[in-house]
C-alpha cells in the first residue's frame, strides 16, 4: 500500500498568472436565442463568472481555507493508467455513527 503523506494546497504565483491570461484571451461563442439553459449555462452566465475568476476571486484565501483541513495524498493504482496522485482531505465527523461522505471530482 502507498504511504499516505499530510498535502498542503499552494499553487504557484506562475499558475495563477496563466489561469487570469486564459480568462482574459477567452473567446466566447455566439449564444443560440432563446436557448436557456437546453444547451448549458446561459453565456451572460459565463462571462459573469469568468470575469469574476479572473478580476476579483481570491485564491489565496481559499487556498489558506482549504489548508484548514486535514489534507493528504497517496498513490493508487487505476487499471489502464498505472498508478496516479489524488489528493484528498479526512475528517471524522464528531457525531457519533455519522455516515461517511466521499466526494470526488476529476
Amino acid at each position: 500500500m502507498a504511504s499516505i503523506e499530510p498535502f498542503t494546497v499552494l499553487v504557484s504565483d506562475e499558475k495563477l498568472e496563466q489561469l487570469s491570461r486564459k480568462l482574459a484571451d477567452t473567446n466566447f461563442p455566439d449564444e443560440l436565442d432563446e436557448a436557456g439553459w437546453d444547451y448549458g449555462a446561459p453565456l451572460a452566465d459565463i462571462k459573469r463568472l469568468s470575469k469574476y475568476w479572473q478580476d476579483n476571486y481570491d485564491w489565496r484565501k481559499a487556498e489558506a481555507r482549504i489548508n484548514e483541513l486535514p489534507n493528504y495524498k497517496t498513490q493508487i493504482e487505476v487499471d489502464g493508467f498505472g498508478s496516479i496522485d489524488i489528493h484528498f482531505v479526512y475528517q471524522k465527523s464528531p457525531i457519533a455513527g455519522a455516515i461517511p461522505l466521499l466526494f470526488s471530482h476529476g
